[in-house]
């Protein structure tokens, strides 16, 4: 079982090659920062499972092709019908019964959950509920916190965890994929974190605003205190799933900052921003949660 398309990871597809058929189980989880290449290596893994080919998958029999092409008959990916929605409990429960039909041509259906660390409590224990019983399918659930799913859920699934990417691979990875110069490829990749996702996107000048924010937030604490409350103030503007990201990429880039000094001066900051990220699925005001960090830098 290969993972042809996804870059690094040796030790991934290491373990995977040495997988029995029929080791993974009946779900896998994918775990890793946005950017990391989590889809990439569901669509490889997807079209290895539904490939006719040993040490699948082989990209030109039929299956590989439709699979590569969203049309398999036997592959669903659960996305959310609406931006910035989230998956619906009834598409899961939908799902569920699409779990226990025959499949159409391979041995089973597979099916693919990319954000399964932001399905709410209810979707999540009504895919418990399929994993618990698992037919003729297996799915792969992707997730960029794999703290924020039960544990009942993760205790179902065998788990893989994708690493970054060194950062000469990286930046060979994104001088292949775009034309910028050198010059603007080099910086990309130093802002990137070894995720190629992410490196395309600042190339393309589409970085969401909450990891553009988190990198001004975390420069700001070096600052002045005014610096630190005028971005607080620009982050009133996130949605609540905006802001739950900025909170995971500012713990990133602390986390980053405690490494390279030594220090854990910023441990307070670190712990405070996990509360507020805990707290968003409560629905709290962004623009008090965003106050009481302010108030909170002010005294740090």
């Amino acid at each position: 079982m290969r993972l042809p398309h996804l870059l690094g990871n040796e030790a991934l597809k290491a373990a995977l090659a040495a997988l029995p058929p029929g080791g993974l189980g009946s779900a896998v989880l994918l775990d890793g920062p946005c950017g990391v290449g989590k889809r990439t290596a569901a669509r490889d893994l997807a079209q290895a499972l539904l490939c006719r080919e040993k040490n699948g998958p082989c990209g030109v029999c039929p299956a590989c092709r439709r699979a590569a092409a969203g049309s398999h008959p036997d592959l669903f990916w659960l996305e959310e019908t609406e931006p910035g929605k989230g998956v619906k409990l009834e598409q899961v429960r939908a799902m569920r019964a699409q779990s226990f039909l025959r499949p159409s041509e391979a041995p089973f259906q597979v099916f693919v959950i990319p954000r399964a660390d932001k399905l709410n409590t209810a979707s999540q224990n009504a895919l418990l509920k399929v994993l618990e019983e698992p037919a003729a399918s297996l799915f792969l659930l992707l997730c960029e916190n794999r703290e924020a799913m039960l544990q009942t859920v993760r205790s179902r699934c065998k788990t893989f965890r994708l690493a970054p990417l060194p950062l000469p691979l990286l930046e060979q990875a994104l001088r292949g994929r775009t034309d910028a110069s050198a010059e603007e490829v080099r910086a990309a990749a130093a802002r990137s974190a070894g995720l190629l996702g992410r490196g395309l996107d600042i190339l393309a000048g589409q970085e969401p605003p909450s990891r553009r924010l988190a990198a001004e937030f975390c420069a700001s604490l070096k600052q002045t205190e005014l610096d630190t409350y005028a971005v607080c103030l620009k982050l009133g503007k996130l949605s609540r799933e905006e802001y739950g990201d900025f909170c995971d990429e500012s713990c990133r880039l602390l986390t980053e900052a405690a490494a390279k000094t030594g220090s854990g001066q910023f441990l307070d900051l670190f712990e405070y921003l996990e509360k507020q990220r805990a707290m968003l699925p409560q629905n709290p005001s962004v623009t008090a949660l965003c106050g009481a960090l302010a108030a909170f830098c002010g005294a740090f």
